[in-house]
Formats: structure tokens, sequence, C-alpha cells
């Protein structure tokens, strides 16, 4: 399957193929196509459990039915959905950036007990020791990751975050034990960020991934997970919005955290001053 938007929709694909499915599979089919709403939101365990079935039908009965897997499975379904509608009564073009500053400043507040002091302490302190850093982004997660790479150079760390999807899986893989990987992916389940994440891991890279999300894809090689998302309904809402708000902020604080305890952030700063004073009229 290729175009997303000239694919039938899941409904008619399960309609198509049920009779080649299995009766787990049946069921999980049965499961998604009663509450098509809250299965775009449900892991594989929570689908799983409705239809009476192990995670693994689940992946199975994705692929059965010609997706490449469950993630794709979902994306598909929110699609069938449509645009969610906004949460403001005031659909108005100002109604709607009203709606959408009110969303971003609650999702705001909720961010910092999303992340653990554990595991913010473990990023600042790989981030401090690695000798490369490698930043990955694609689609509307490569500004963040670009935008952290350079605020981490300003500081004196060594980091990059090449736009290339292939660029940034050749160098992952050309990471070393004590490198740094840093994934950003809203969804944590974009094929060409997996790959960089897999490469990285493959290197003995320590791979850090910061999601909308738990328990993505994405995950299953992070040594460190960070999971900040906008207060939002789920990955409808993320597919649709792609809202990246919240790991922009959240680079920004590390940053700051990485600044407060490296001693050679200072130094570095100050001749970042002097290069900015000298562009200046």
């Amino acid at each position: 399957m290729s175009e997303v938007t000239d694919l039938p929709s899941v409904a008619a694909v399960a309609r198509a193929r049920v009779h080649t499915l299995s009766a787990g599979e049946q069921r999980v089919c049965q499961a998604i196509l009663a509450d098509i709403a809250w299965a775009v939101e449900a892991t594989t365990t929570q689908l799983g459990e409705v239809a009476g079935v192990s995670s693994a039908t689940v992946v199975r009965t994705a692929k059965s039915l010609g997706y490449r897997g469950f993630p794709h499975l979902r994306v598909m379904l929110a699609r069938d959905l449509g645009t969610p509608r906004p949460a403001a009564d005031d659909d108005t073009p100002a109604g709607v950036v009203r709606a959408f500053f009110e969303t971003v400043a609650a999702s705001a507040a909720e961010l910092a007990p999303l992340v653990s002091d554990q595991r913010i302490d473990a990023v600042v302190a790989a981030l401090i020791a690695a000798p490369h850093i490698l930043i990955g982004g694609n689609g509307v997660s490569a500004p963040v990751a670009q935008d952290f790479a350079m605020r981490l150079a300003a500081i004196g760390r060594p980091a990059s975050a090449p736009t290339d999807a292939l660029d940034q899986q050749i160098r992952a893989r050309l990471l070393a034990p004590g490198d740094v990987c840093v994934i950003v992916s809203g969804t944590g389940a974009t094929s060409n960020s997996l790959r960089a994440a897999a490469a990285a891991d493959a290197a003995g890279a320590t791979v850090v991934a910061m999601t909308s999300f738990a328990e993505t894809p994405l995950s299953a090689y992070a040594d460190i997970e960070l999971v900040v998302g906008a207060q939002t309904a789920g990955l409808r809402d993320e597919l649709y919005g792609q809202l990246r708000l919240p790991q922009a902020i959240l680079v920004n604080a590390i940053v700051a955290a990485v600044a407060r305890a490296d001693e050679g952030a200072g130094a570095a700063r100050a001749k970042v001053f002097e290069v900015v004073a000298e562009t200046l009229n």
C-alpha cells in the first residue's frame, strides 16, 4: 500500500478480506470497527484484551489486512475519521486561534510532571559526556531537531542535525558507545526515524526518544524515553495538528539544564555573544 489518500477505508478492506482472516483476526476487526475512534488511540495490548487475543494477533491482523503494521493501521483509521473538530464552540478564525493558545497554555502547565527527574538527569549527563551528539527528526519534527542541535552547539556541545533522512541513518550507524542519538518523533512510528534509531542502537550509542506518546515502536530502541504531548485527544489530533511545541519547550529546557551543569558552557556562550555582537549594526 502506498498513497494514504488513495487507499480504501479500513472497514472496506476488512470486509473484503474477512474470509481470509483467522477467527482471532476477525475478532480484532470487529473490535476496531465497533469503535474506530477508540481503536485509533488503543495499544495492541488494549485492543487484544477487548478482542480476546494476544498483542501479536493484533499486529498480525494489521499485516493480514495489508498494512505495514499496527501503527500504519492506526494512521489509516485516523484518516477514515477525518479532521477532528476544534474544541472551541467558536469556529471563526479568531476563535480557533484563541482555542489554540489555550490548548498550548494548558499543555505547557502539564509538561513538567510527565518526565521524571531520573530521566532528565540521565539525558543531561549523557549530553555533557558525549563526544558526538546526533539529533534526528523528519517531517514537522525536523525543525525541532535542528533547533536542539543549534542550541547545544551554542553552548559548546558537538551536536548536529542533518535534514536528509538517509544522512541521519548513515551518521547514526557511524556513532560509537558514549555518543548520543536523540530522535524527535511525535508519533514514535515514522519509518525513517525508526531506521536512524535502529542504526544508532546497533552502533552502541545512547538513544534518546522524544515523543508525544508512550509505548511507541521507537521505544524499542530507546535507552531513555522522554514523553511530552499536547493536551489533545491523542493520535488523531497529533496526525492532523502535528503540534511539536511540547518537544520544542522540552528541548530548550534541556539545553538550559546542560548549560547550567556543563562547566565549559559559559566560555562557549561568551564566544557566541562575540559573533552575535559582530553581526549587529
